[in-house]
Formats: C-alpha cells, sequence, structure tokens
C-alpha cells in the first residue's frame, strides 16, 4: 500500500482507468454465454458461433494497437475507439439483438472493445518508464486492479439480471462507460506516446523466438486455467454432487487471495526472478488441479480454490512484466502478445473443455488442466533470461 502512497496522481488516475476499463468489460464477457442461451433462446454450441469471431478479432485488434502505440501514435484516441465500441456493444445488448446481428455486429464491435485492456496497459508500462516507478510493482498493481473488477463486474451484471432482466442490466453496463469516459479524459494526456527509440539491429528485426516462447507459457497457464473454471462449476454439482452454491464460494476463495498474492508476486520476482515465479506457479497449479479433481466436500473445495487463488495471483502479478521483459524497447508489441497468448489460450480451453467432457467427463477436464502445467515448465527450461538493454 505504501508503493501506491507515493505515486504521484497522474499514476493513480491510471489505476483507476484500468480498474473501471476492466469493470465495464467484466460486466458483459462472462455473461455472453448465459445471454445468448436464456435472453436469446439459442442452443449452447451457438456459444462457440460467437466466440469464435470475437476471439480471433481481438488477437487482431491487440496487434494492430500495439503496433500503432509502438510507432508514437497518441494513446488517448485509439483508447477511445475502444471505450466508444464498449458503449454501442452494451447498447446493443440492452435492445436484446436478434442472434444472426450479435454475431454479425456485436462481435467484431467486442473485439474492438477488448483493445481497451492491451492499450491501458502499455500506457501504463510506459508512464512508469517515462516517470522512474519501478514497473513490476506498478504493474503488478495494474493487474490486482483488473482481478478485482472482475470479482465485481460479473457478480453485479449476474444480480441484476436475476432481479431485474437482461435489458436493465446492460443499460447499467452502458452507464459505466460515462465514469470510464471521465477517467480517460483526466488520466491520459492529449500528446502521451511512446518514445522514440533507438532501431534494433537488423538481425534482430525478425521473428522474436524468445518473446514468442514467453508468450508461449502465458498461453499454457491460460488454456489449464480456462479448463478447469469452465469444467468445475459441472463437476462439482453435476459429477461430485456438491451444492449449486460450491463454484461460486470457489471462485470468491480464489479472487480474495489472488489478489493478495498479486502483492507478493512481483517482491518474489525481484528476489528470485519472473521465471522462478511462474515456475512455482506452474508447479503448484499442477498440485492444485489435481487435488481438485478428488474433492468431495464443500470446505476442500473452498481450501483448494483458495490455494488456486494464490498460484493464479502469482502468474497474474509477473506475467506481463515477464514477456514485455524480452521486447523492452516494443512495450506496444509486447503487451499486445501478452494479452493475444491470454485470448488464445481461453479459445483453445473453452473449445477443448466441451470435446473432452463429451468424451470422457468433466473430471478428465481437470485432470488435463493439471496436466497442463508440464509444458509450462518445459518451456521455462528451455527459454534463456531476456536479452539486456
Amino acid at each position: 500500500m505504501s508503493f501506491v502512497l507515493q505515486l504521484p496522481r497522474q499514476a493513480v488516475l491510471i489505476l483507476l482507468l484500468v480498474f473501471f476499463g476492466a469493470m465495464c468489460t467484466s460486466s458483459l464477457i462472462p455473461v455472453m454465454g448465459f445471454f445468448i442461451v436464456e435472453g436469446l433462446g439459442q442452443q449452447p454450441w451457438q456459444i462457440a458461433l460467437y466466440s469464435g469471431i470475437v476471439a480471433p478479432l481481438t488477437i487482431v485488434v491487440n496487434r494492430l494497437l500495439g503496433e500503432r502505440l509502438d510507432r508514437m501514435v497518441a494513446v488517448k484516441p485509439l483508447l477511445l475507439i475502444s471505450i466508444i465500441a464498449y458503449l454501442l456493444m452494451a447498447l446493443l445488448l440492452s435492445s436484446l439483438p436478434p442472434f444472426w446481428l450479435l454475431v454479425a455486429v456485436g462481435a467484431p464491435v467486442m473485439a474492438v472493445a477488448n483493445g481497451a485492456t492491451s492499450t491501458e496497459f502499455t500506457y501504463g508500462r510506459l508512464y512508469a518508464e517515462r516517470h522512474g516507478i519501478e514497473i513490476t510493482q506498478y504493474n503488478a498493481w495494474l493487474r490486482m486492479g483488473v482481478s478485482l473488477a472482475w470479482v465485481v463486474g460479473p457478480a453485479m451484471s449476474f444480480i441484476t439480471i436475476d432481479l431485474v432482466g437482461f435489458r436493465v442490466a446492460y443499460m447499467i453496463s452502458a452507464g459505466l462507460a460515462g465514469i470510464w469516459f471521465v477517467l480517460w479524459h483526466l488520466a491520459v494526456p492529449n500528446d502521451f506516446r511512446a518514445p522514440q527509440r533507438p532501431p534494433r539491429p537488423v538481425e534482430l528485426d525478425g521473428i522474436d523466438w524468445w518473446l514468442l516462447l514467453a508468450a508461449l507459457v502465458c498461453t499454457l497457464i491460460a488454456i489449464g486455467n480456462v479448463l478447469f473454471t469452465a469444467a468445475m462449476p459441472l463437476f462439482f454439482v453435476r459429477e461430485v454432487g456438491l451444492p449449486g452454491y460450491t463454484p461460486g464460494l470457489a471462485i470468491s476463495a480464489k479472487c480474495v487471495v489472488e489478489v493478495i498474492a498479486i502483492f507478493s508476486a512481483a517482491r518474489l520476482a525481484e528476489r528470485f526472478g519472473p521465471r522462478a515465479v511462474l515456475a512455482g506457479a506452474a508447479i503448484l497449479a499442477i498440485l492444485t488441479f489435481a487435488a481438485f479433481a478428488q474433492v468431495s466436500s464443500v470446505l476442500q473445495v473452498v481450501i483448494l480454490g483458495a490455494i488456486e487463488g494464490y498460484y493464479y495471483g502469482l502468474f497474474a502479478g509477473v506475467a506481463i512484466s515477464f514477456v514485455q521483459s524480452y521486447a523492452p524497447d516494443k512495450p506496444g508489441r509486447a503487451t499486445a502478445l501478452f494479452m493475444n497468448s491470454l485470448y488464445l489460450g481461453g479459445f483453445i480451453g473453452n473449445v477443448s473443455m466441451g470435446f473432452i467432457a463429451d468424451a470422457f467427463s468433466f473430471q478428465a477436464v481437470i485432470y488435463v488442466a493439471a496436466a497442463s502445467g508440464v509444458p509450462v515448465l518445459l518451456a521455462l527450461a528451455v527459454l534463456r533470461p531476456p536479452r539486456s538493454t
């Protein structure tokens, strides 16, 4: 907490910008599958049609925005595009559109809105560099803001939907865009852009395999996390026979501990290095998911949920700085690649979960989630330290 108290006003505003931006998008993203099935009366498999468009388009959007930030395009107009896209998406959803319109128009618009997170994290990194703020700790606080937002946003939407329906919930989400816009106006100077950097040597201008391998580590961790998160509710309730509120308790325990773990991750990275922290997180994930597959009581679920929060908090606290360290002269590209690695991991995890569960069981999905930590350790063993700048 003393770190935040010592930050300049602008740095605190950036933290608030990231928090409210994430709260806005998190009020839409986790509800979408539920909305497609319950709100629009579609079949569950049709969720994949929407996700299959949003995920790859988000990757393209993040890449384009990252390249423009690295080319010294001002941050403010790029972020404004994503905020406007979010507002349009929330208003579209509040109209309860036909499914074809959601796929044809809503999915591309949501992909543009998703680009806000990458842009904000790149802006935070650039601001920290310019003002001599310790980057790893500041990134950890930015990531903690996202975690806190995801505690609030989804719960707010689901409770509102349960009480008054989808239309009102999405109108509230649209209203949140007003706060996001105010923070955008206050936190981002009109002319803020990346500094001009010396060109890289010609031999390094090709494919940066070490940067890609660093991003692959994040993709593999994201696959395991999404496999477990997607299968967990049905495994607990349908296969283990636990009460319907059990998944919610597990998520709550995870989120609380995750925030605490993000604080400690930066300090651990300073002492042992980010690769060691990520390796520890992968080992903890393997053990935790394997234990989850054998639970038989709510108490066991809550305890393991807290442990899961610690592993994911370690990952969340250092991952973005870890990837950025492999391209210190191109923070926009590195941040976009990091965000895309998460979206790619989420896409692979969601699609794979359905096939594995259909062929075997939801318990098998959780075992696969545990096994996904092994290639993380192998990739970290191969990965060399980032080049010095």
